[in-house]
């Protein structure tokens, strides 16, 4: 039986290195997102806590500790407003290599679309020729056969 050959194997194999590239990129600015966002949270749960001290200890606190801890939770609030605008160049950074990606897979599954139907093609073929080599040694025996007179005609 011949073997199946195709001709754009080194092209389908670089297109999936190049999706697998991506991928890797994809994943670094996913992790980037992530990070940032960890940051954001961080600030969020420290500016919570100090409103939470301040709520429950306002009392108690002298003027000077006052004046510290809403500094620090204004400091806290624009520090989160910045980290927001972080994530949101991280998220668009993201999307961007979530769509080369996207782009990348589908080049790729064009040929390997394109390699899995002349894999068909081929395999038809060849059971094509072997139906007609199967057949045409069955009509020689039969004729065989018949001029041996073997089997009555």
């Amino acid at each position: 039986m011949a073997k199946f050959a195709f001709r754009l194997d080194r092209v389908l194999d670089h297109r999936q290195r190049l999706e697998d590239e991506q991928q890797i990129v994809l994943g670094a600015a996913l992790s980037a997102l992530r990070a940032a966002e960890a940051v954001r949270d961080d600030y969020i749960a420290r500016r919570g806590e100090m409103r939470e001290r301040l709520l429950l200890h306002h009392g108690e606190m002298e003027s000077v500790e006052l004046r510290a801890t809403y500094a620090h939770c204004d400091y806290l609030d624009r520090s989160i407003v910045a980290q927001q605008r972080v994530i949101d160049a991280a998220r668009l950074q993201a999307d961007r290599e979530r769509a080369t990606l996207v782009v990348k897979t589908k080049d790729k599954k064009v040929l390997a679309v394109l390699r899995e139907r002349r894999r068909e093609t081929f395999e038809s073929e060849v059971a094509a020729i072997e139906q007609r080599e199967s057949d045409e040694i069955n009509s020689r025996s039969f004729d065989r056969l018949i001029t041996s007179g073997e089997i009555p005609s």
